[in-house]
């Protein structure tokens, strides 16, 4: 089932509480919650951390040619440097960048260092200072104190930070961090039902703070389930369906990193990405080769290789989907 969603014409998520109508309207399509959550200068959270990264909806947005985006998150790979390369984002707020344990992040460098294709600002924050962003955005606080990044020099280089003496007279140091708001944040996960209760197997990272602190929340699923099936297993519901506005099933919505307990990570391709994201014409010439709706995406990397990573992940983690796990 799939319909445009117009954001200008989108109510407040929480008004429609118990509205089934409104909870059906969520499902939609990739391109459709893209087009209608993700414009231009829209600041962006993804969620996922080496694994479970929405990388489907990030070439869809490269695909659709959006651009002056900022992007607010943890650490992040592939899909903050091709979106880097294909010059959709002016902006990055978070604590680590690069390819994995391949290579390193090409695209993001040469935008810093060179202004290719244009500068990229970065703001520098800690793994566990990103976290706290995110909180104090779920939380609506206008900050949360921490002892993490004193004594670096992270608080010098982003005027967000602010060093602090304890105000209750320990008279020690305290970084304060603000909160993180981004206009969507797009989460993909194994399971969710058409209301948005989404389950999440493996490490949940901060994604049920990123959906909460978002003003609009896409969730991507390897597999749309009725609510029935969720509810047999609220226990790996971590984004309920309150904060989520689209629902699209996008399967191997993750590739080519891995979706825990569904199919492991694709290194070859990572690998492949990592060499010709060295150079700028190679670069362009992979964009025009891989960027394409994610139906074309999937049929090019092939049915085979695909079933070699879900063979690889049943093999190596030796997990199985919550649809099983009281089986």
């Amino acid at each position: 089932m799939t319909h445009a969603i117009d954001a200008r014409e989108t109510p407040d998520r929480r008004a429609g509480i118990g509205d089934e109508t409104t909870d059906r309207e969520k499902v939609t399509d990739l391109v459709s919650a893209i087009e209608a959550y993700v414009t231009d200068g829209s600041s962006i959270a993804f969620g996922g951390m080496g694994g479970r990264d929405p990388e489907a909806a990030a070439r869809e947005i490269v695909r659709q040619g959006t651009t002056g985006l900022t992007v607010l998150d943890d650490a992040r790979t592939t899909l903050l440097d091709i979106m880097v390369g294909a010059g959709c984002v002016d902006e990055y707020v978070g604590s680590w960048v690069g390819t994995s344990l391949i290579s390193q992040g090409h695209n993001i460098r040469n935008a810093v260092e060179n202004g290719v294709p244009h500068h990229l600002e970065m703001r520098d924050v800690s793994n566990f200072g990103s976290s706290l962003m995110f909180l104090a955005g779920a939380m609506d606080l206008p900050f949360v104190p921490t002892r993490s990044m004193l004594e670096t020099d992270i608080p010098e280089y982003n005027d967000d930070l602010e060093v602090i003496e304890d105000p209750l007279g320990s008279g020690d140091p305290l970084v304060l961090v603000p909160p993180a708001r981004p206009d969507v944040a797009i989460i993909h996960v194994q399971r969710c039902d058409p209301m948005g209760n989404a389950q999440i197997e493996g490490n949940v990272v901060n994604d049920h703070l990123k959906a909460r602190a978002a003003e609009h929340t896409i969730v991507t699923c390897e597999e749309l389930v009725s609510t029935d099936e969720i509810r047999r297993q609220p226990e790996f519901t971590r984004i309920p369906f309150y904060t989520v506005d689209a629902v699209a099933e996008v399967p191997f919505g993750s590739h080519p990193w891995h979706c825990y307990g569904r199919y492991y990570a694709d290194l070859p391709f990572y690998r492949e990405y990592g060499l010709r994201s060295q150079d700028r014409e190679e670069f362009l010439e992979w964009l025009e080769e891989w960027i394409r709706p994610h139906d074309e995406y999937i049929e090019k990397v092939g049915a085979d290789r695909l079933e070699t990573l879900e063979h690889m992940e049943r093999t190596i983690n030796g997990a199985g989907s919550a649809e099983g796990a009281d089986e």
